[in-house]
């Protein structure tokens, strides 16, 4: 196939290149007189009724908290690139979301909603005795992290949303086959689970289709191989009799929605978010809605929020762990920044 040859390109390209070599202007971005988090991760468990939440901390412990989510089928390793970069005085965790990575999957029989999201954040705040905290998320963890806001304000000092503006809607005409397809789905992957078939890889083969797959559904470009192998530390795990890895992720996390949203209900839930909010998007990666909506949603943050702040950067939907570089600047500056006297011409600063 083309795409095939494609991606196969792109990959021999980035192992004789190396994906995040960074040109000396993009190294003066972040080489200047501030001290960086650094030292080993610490891996956490935080117990949940059906098992546990797996994740990765970095930084202080008394550091002001960030609490790192991850996009669907990642993993906590997405923050992994980020970190060396950000500012010190922060004690981020990074979470792997219920059923990814080292976490827990859920009990048999049942199956993920976006909705239990929520719930589940709530629960980790709860553990960490976090009563606020600022809250970094790449795709869906940009849109819960974004959600969670605006439903407990009281929670949220600030928002980082990467590259995903919300979640998005779906034409009223469409939601009774959505529904239908994903009733069918979940009957077809019960009845592979009851009689389970592990797919097993040598690690190389698993990265390479790992690699395939995020750049076929995200976009060529999306990912390179140093990221790709970075998320597969916590998105493979081995075999029982040693013979190779399989995926870590449950299998039900790809049973698309059977209830989805209509623009009014994404429209209503961003025009409640108060707390400085950061979108980052990546150039060279779908909006994941039409471009109607996508503008829509900025101009109810601008109308909504005077301390709403979007950036644009050239990269595909992963910027954040290809190009860490040029990310990491923009984070720290609004980490840093004092939002507590208003913009009185409410006009991001960092707006294009």
């Amino acid at each position: 196939m083309l795409v095939t040859r494609q991606l196969k390109q792109v990959l021999r390209r980035q192992s004789v290149t190396g994906p995040l070599s960074a040109s000396k202007e993009n190294e003066s971005a972040v080489s200047d007189s501030r001290r960086w988090i650094s030292g080993p991760s610490e891996e956490i468990r935080i117990p949940v009724p059906y098992g546990h939440i797996a994740g990765k901390a970095w930084g202080d412990p008394n550091g002001r908290p960030i609490l790192g989510l991850h996009g669907w089928l990642d993993n906590a390793a997405t923050h992994d690139h980020l970190v060396p970069l950000l500012a010190e005085g922060y004690r981020l965790v990074s979470l792997d979301q219920p059923g990814h990575g080292l976490s827990s999957h859920y009990p048999n029989g049942m199956q993920y909603k976006v909705s239990d999201a929520f719930t589940f954040l709530r629960r980790v705040l709860d553990h960490l005795k976090w009563d606020k905290t600022i809250i970094m998320g790449h795709s869906m963890g940009g849109g819960i992290g974004l959600w969670y806001s605006a439903m407990f304000p009281e929670q949220v000092e600030k928002v980082i949303c990467i590259d995903l503006i919300s979640f998005g809607s779906m034409a009223l005409n469409k939601h009774v086959k959505a529904a239908r397809k994903s009733v069918l789905e979940t009957m077809k992957v019960q009845a592979k689970m009851e009689n389970p078939l592990v797919p097993t890889y040598n690690h190389e083969d698993a990265c390479g289709r790992a690699f395939m797959a995020s750049n076929l559904i995200n976009g060529l470009g999306s990912i390179n191989k140093e990221s790709v192998e970075t998320l597969m530390t916590r998105g493979l795990v081995e075999v029982p009799d040693g013979s190779g890895f399989t995926w870590s992720a449950d299998l039900r996390l790809r049973i698309p929605t059977a209830f989805n949203m209509v623009q009014e209900i994404t429209e209503e839930f961003g025009s409640k978010v108060e707390c400085p909010h950061l979108l980052i998007k990546a150039t060279e990666a779908s909006k994941y809605m039409s471009d109607e909506s996508f503008d829509q949603l900025l101009k109810i943050f601008r109308q909504n929020n005077p301390h709403f702040q979007y950036r644009e950067l050239p990269g595909g939907h992963h910027l954040h762990l290809n190009t860490p570089e040029l990310v990491a600047p923009i984070i720290n500056k609004f980490l840093e920044k004092d939002f507590s006297d208003p913009d009185p011409d409410r006009k991001a600063h960092f707006d294009l």
